[in-house]
């Protein structure tokens, strides 16, 4: 069988789970006229799990909520019910019995519209702005920061919402013109042939060479002994000093969520036997099959197959695959206006087909882990909806991509033009989650919510922005660590 006009393996991903509440139902339903080739001489199977309906998803239940001590070895299993009313969380970490709420994950992974565990490199365009999904409006505000732990390489013009922060120590050359709404901080040498324009602060850890003008209208901040050549105008402070550039991306040993433990956790506790749900159900797909899924948390083998499969998200759904995801045919998600889909794939992505996703209204509802390590691609002219964790896979995207979340990858590399919408909303995504203990020592990014500073090993309010996680800045008038503002 052809594989079909691949759209985007990432996107492919948003639809592995689905929600819904109806009774059990099985039909054959003949193809629409206007189908993907892949729909065309196959019957539809629409399969619906056994489901109950549930309370509002953004207010957890007062008699289920969690106990500081409900944690450790002994601490009791979280319901169905809690997880659905959006007080249990989904996810193990670490020491068995320990939890994490997945919403309070995902707001400390995705602070970056773009994070790079080793190189970004890009032979097109960049282009980052944000939006707020919670508030409605769609329109191109500043944010989307970008963080690179090693080096970045640019053929064409850049315009970055937020900061861009960039720890390795090769020299960045750009050429053309560049700008920058936030901060910028380099570990390396930086050479401008073209323009570059910092709307805030720049700290440069080594040489600067300005063959075409560097606007800084904050301070700047260049290592002591460092030349400093060219038409380069600051507007703030201009001093020199030590410079340190920390990496931007959690990507050490111990700061990598661990997406296989949580999978193989799922495979013993989850809602599979409440639902019906078959966790070999989605290991041969051969035709064009519809599922919809109660709330709940589920797990299953691999994804794989030549046909097509729509999955339908109406509540608050986890789904754990424990083996790789590899299918021919087209993948379809559609969120519903309260759904909320996290996904862990414990293996890696192997191959996709042809895609149809859901609207933008609200990328910050997907969360996709992936634990493999092997790379995947993102086929050109197309859009993708969600946020992406693969600290250990290499992603390529090949052409013009229209990106709306967020994308954490080991390497993230592009022959074309990438355009990515943030939604800072996913730095909200915990609200709804109950109150956890807060670490008896918190380090200074990872252990507290994204909205909150880690000051004297406790987490709590801000004072300054360097209280805040990078690329967080502090509302000083609520103590809040939040995205720079639009």
């Amino acid at each position: 069988m052809t594989l079909l006009n691949t759209r985007s393996i990432i996107c492919l991903l948003i639809g592995v789970a689905a929600v819904g509440c109806a009774a059990e139902e099985a039909r054959v339903v003949e193809p629409d006229a206007g189908a993907a080739p892949s729909d065309v001489g196959s019957a539809r199977i629409d399969v619906t799990i056994p489901g109950f309906d549930v309370g509002p998803l953004d207010r957890p239940a007062a008699d289920v909520t969690p106990k500081s001590g409900d944690v450790g070895p002994d601490a009791p299993e979280v319901s169905r019910a809690m997880f659905c009313e959006g007080s249990g969380p989904p996810v193990t970490v670490g020491a068995p019995g320990a939890t994490r709420c997945a919403g309070r994950l995902a707001e400390t992974l995705f602070r970056y519209a773009l994070c790079s565990c080793s190189n970004l490199g890009l032979a097109g365009f960049l282009r980052t702005d944000s939006y707020d999904s919670a508030t409605g409006m769609m329109g191109r505000e500043r944010g989307g920061a970008v963080g690179v732990n090693g080096n970045y390489t640019i053929v064409g013009y850049s315009q970055i919402g937020d900061t861009l922060t960039m720890s390795g120590i090769a020299p960045l050359r750009l050429i053309g013109a560049h700008n920058i709404d936030g901060d910028f901080n380099l570990g390396g040498p930086l050479e401008v042939v073209g323009t570059l324009d910092v709307a805030r602060n720049s700290r440069i850890r080594s040489n600067i060479t300005a063959l075409g003008p560097i606007h800084v209208h904050g301070d700047l901040l260049h290592q002591s002994g460092a030349l400093a050549l060219g038409a380069i105008r600051v507007d703030g402070r201009r001093s020199s000093g030590s410079v340190t550039v920390d990496p931007p991306c959690a990507c050490g040993a111990s700061e990598i969520f661990d997406v296989a433990a949580a999978v193989r956790d799922a495979q013993d506790h989850n809602d599979n036997a409440d639902t019906g749900f078959d966790a070999a159900r989605f290991n041969a797909i051969i035709g064009a099959q519809v599922t919809t899924l109660p709330c709940g948390r589920f797990y299953a083998e691999r994804v794989a197959g030549l046909g097509s499969v729509t999955l339908l998200v109406e509540g608050r759904t986890a789904l754990f695959i424990g083996g790789d995801f590899d299918l021919g045919g087209f993948f379809d998600v559609q969120l519903g206006p309260r759904g909320e889909l996290d996904v862990f794939i414990a293996g890696s992505v192997l191959g996709a087909g042809y895609l149809r996703m859901g609207g933008t209204s609200r990328p910050s509802g997907i969360r996709i882990y992936i634990g493999g390590a092997r790379g995947f691609t993102l086929l050109g002219a197309s859009r993708f909806v969600g946020n992406v964790y693969a600290p250990r896979a290499a992603v390529t995207i090949a052409g013009y991509m229209n990106l709306h979340g967020a994308l954490f990858a080991r390497d993230i590399i592009t022959g074309g033009d990438l355009d990515v919408h943030y939604d800072r909303s996913i730095l909200r995504a915990g609200d709804a989650c109950p109150d956890e203990p807060m670490p008896t020592a918190c380090r200074r990014c990872g252990s507290c919510r994204a909205s909150q500073a880690c000051v004297g090993g406790a987490c709590g309010m801000c004072r300054t922005d360097a209280d805040c996680c990078e690329p967080m800045v502090c509302a000083t008038t609520t103590g809040r660590c939040e995205s720079i503002p639009p």
